[in-house]
């Protein structure tokens, strides 16, 4: 009986393994050539759900520590079939980093002006303006380009099969299977980087642990969008070597103590320095984690030389400067491009964004709407405040960590579009991922402590989210938005009810930074979201602000205004006497302010003045005409608060026009308002 358990068991087992192998092949082969590689197989949703029975098969039957194995497999596949559904192809900045691979391949150089043409970057002249060596310009790494070569050669394998068969596709390295085989590996160095995470985790922690938190950041994490939807970004190789230098780190420490056999700590040295100078040259910014091995190498160092263990101490700095060669070593490319392109082994392109050290927007970057790290992704914050712990529990390994952390979260607050553009979430912050899991598995074992210690707490917060629902309910009511004894969509007033919620509270992944707003600024917790992440003057690109008054002025107006209304191609609000104008500014400043708006007329009517409030400084009275016009108003910094600025506009005059013959209108009006415009001067 045992032995026909154990056959059958085999036999399923194969089976399962094979029909995953089959998916995975069968979703390469859409992917590459468009064509159904293995016509028996059906396409999604009908292939998910065969997925999900292979894997689960798989798993069944399986020895444990194969489950990882089956996981990833059915992942990859699961992914590819996801990735065929969003339509994820090269795109955004994968064009520059792409440019490097397709030339090197069929031209031989980094001289990118036809590679930019023939991607379809041929109208964006700044990349063309001659560099020192009468090269175009590139502010990107080459090192996606070196790890993505081997699935471009399959592209390429692709390509050339498909073009023999008689098919118009092109075999220069231009055409979709080179391009598609890209996606691919996005989504391969994902797992890869998943699983580096998981072996780092495991340094600390039990494997069912380790292995839950990835999951969870798997999904939880911007890193998702990364994987199926623009899988050609560089996120996933820079997750992916991110991860293995610190799964290197964390497993070699012991490896690299001074009492180690000299050989050994230097074998592994290199090994560190190798994956550190790989994932610099994949994202520069990556070199910061770096100052992981360099705190603990300090620190030991430090220790070694106050105990009088003189030898310790200088086998430790042969480390660190054989770790210092070998990154060196490993960005060789990069400095060969760099001077074949710039004339210089280290060069900084013109045209890369704009690093303000002295001006980090530190609470934006991590709490705004505006792909803030946070805000964006709720989990991270969990895990930051889990990384907290973990630090305090194994402080050689958790300060280290949490200092690059802090290092990585100023750096990327420094550049100058802190928000990473057009991107999904907090993207720059892969390579802080892995380091994140550390944490999450910490407020894990704690919440799971104190659900054990405390259940009443658990039920207490499940029954005080009954207790806001009939609340926000009550709201509703109110405000007519569930009509009472009438038959009502739940999802509707579902979504009135968290925007009450909204407003008393704010965006919770935004706290504290919401609050202190709030009490700082004068405006309510629910304008953070977006007043904060709009502040004027906040970009030195941009040195000016602009206060749309009946367009897009979302939380700018305050009280006195009338409702939105369109003149043309004018949109704007009538001002009732006095109205209330928010002008955010990242800085003080020396500012011009305009002012484009009409009175109200009529037979008659007496000179309309206007009076503008700071709340610092009055200027005016200004005298305003019938017709459109400008004021223009220059102002001293003194004027200005960095901050939220609550500007007043008082008029002289507001009169009803059902009151002087003109309509039968009964607002009251003193002014049509445009636009209230500051720029620095």
């Amino acid at each position: 009986m045992t032995r026909t358990v154990a056959l059958l068991r085999s036999v399923v087992g194969t089976a399962a393994w094979l029909l995953l192998a089959s998916l995975i092949v069968h979703v390469i082969g859409r992917q590459l050539t468009r064509a159904r590689w293995l016509p028996w197989l059906p396409d999604a949703p009908e292939m998910l759900v065969l997925l999900a029975c292979a894997a689960a098969g798989a798993l069944v039957v399986t020895q444990r520590q194969r489950a990882t194995a089956i996981v990833l497999a059915g992942t990859l596949a699961g992914g590819l079939a996801w990735q065929l559904q969003t339509g994820a192809r090269l795109q955004s900045d994968a064009f520059y980093y792409y440019a490097y691979l397709r030339s090197m391949t069929f031209d031989h150089d980094v001289s990118f002006a036809n590679d930019y043409r023939l991607l379809g970057l041929g109208d964006k002249t700044y990349l063309f303006d001659p560099t020192p060596t009468g090269y175009a310009h590139s502010a990107w790494t080459i090192g996606p380009a070196i790890i993505w070569s081997p699935f471009f050669a399959v592209g390429h394998l692709a390509a050339t099969r498909l073009a023999a068969a008689g098919q118009e596709v092109a075999t220069d390295g231009t055409s979709f299977p080179y391009r598609q085989s890209i996606v691919i590996a996005g989504l391969f160095y994902t797992l890869l980087g998943w699983w580096f995470t998981l072996r780092f985790a495991e340094q600390w922690f039990a494997r069912r642990e380790a292995a839950t938190a990835v999951a969870l950041m798997a999904g939880g994490s911007f890193m998702l969008w990364y994987s199926v939807v623009e899988p050609t970004m560089t996120h996933a190789p820079s997750m992916a070597a991110v991860a293995g230098f610190l799964w290197c780190w964390a497993a070699s420490r012991q490896r690299r103590r001074p009492e180690a056999p000299p050989r050994t700590q230097l074998v592994w040295w290199t090994a560190l320095g190798l994956l550190a100078g790989l994932m610099t040259i994949i994202r520069w910014q990556n070199a910061l984690f770096a100052i992981v091995p360099a705190c603990e190498l300090s620190a030991a160092v430090w220790v070694a030389w106050r105990s009088s263990r003189h030898g310790a101490a200088r086998r430790l700095l042969l480390g660190g400067l054989v770790f210092t060669v070998a990154a060196i070593v490993a960005c060789v490319p990069q400095l060969m491009a760099w001077r074949s392109i710039y004339g210089t082994y280290i060069a900084i392109s013109p045209i890369g964004p704009v690093i303000r050290w002295t001006m980090p927007q530190l609470e934006l970057t991590l709490f705004s709407s505006r792909n803030g790290l946070f805000a964006m992704s709720p989990l991270l914050y969990v895990a930051a405040i889990g990384l907290l712990g973990f630090s305090a529990r194994h402080r050689a390994a958790g300060l280290p960590l949490l200092v690059a952390t802090a290092v990585m979260v100023y750096f990327n607050a420094s550049i100058q579009d802190w928000w990473g553009s057009d991107g999904f979430g907090g993207r720059r912050f892969d390579g802080v991922l892995p380091i994140l899991t550390l944490g999450l598995i910490v407020s894990w074992q704690w919440l799971r402590g104190l659900a054990a210690r405390r259940p009443q707490t658990l039920v207490g917060v499940f029954l005080a989210g009954a207790v806001i629902w009939n609340l926000t309910l009550m709201s509703a009511a109110q405000r007519g938005v569930v009509r009472l004894g009438e038959a009502i969509a739940f999802g509707p007033v579902a979504g009135d009810q968290v925007r009450t919620l909204h407003s008393w509270i704010g965006y919770p992944f935004s706290v504290p930074a919401n609050w202190w707003h709030a009490l700082r600024n004068d405006v309510t917790v629910a304008a953070y979201d977006v007043l904060r992440p709009s502040y004027f003057l906040g970009d030195p690109l941009q040195p000016y602000g602009r206060v749309d008054i009946g367009g897009a002025d979302g939380p700018l107006v305050g009280e006195g205004w009338g409702a939105a209304e369109r003149e043309g191609d004018t949109t704007f609000r009538w001002a009732a006497g006095d109205a209330q104008v928010l002008v955010p500014l990242a800085h003080t400043a020396e500012l011009t302010v305009q002012l484009r708006l009409r009175a109200f007329s009529f037979a008659g009517a007496p000179i309309q003045r206007v009076t503008i409030e700071t709340g610092r400084e009055t200027f005016g009275p200004f005298e305003v005409g019938d017709t459109w016009q400008v004021i223009a108003i220059p102002t001293p910094a003194s004027a200005w608060r960095a901050g939220v600025n609550h500007v007043r506009l008082r008029f002289e005059r507001a009169t009803r026009p059902a009151d002087v013959g003109a309509g039968g209108d009964t607002r009251t009006l003193a002014a049509a308002v445009d636009f209230l415009r500051v720029s620095q001067r």
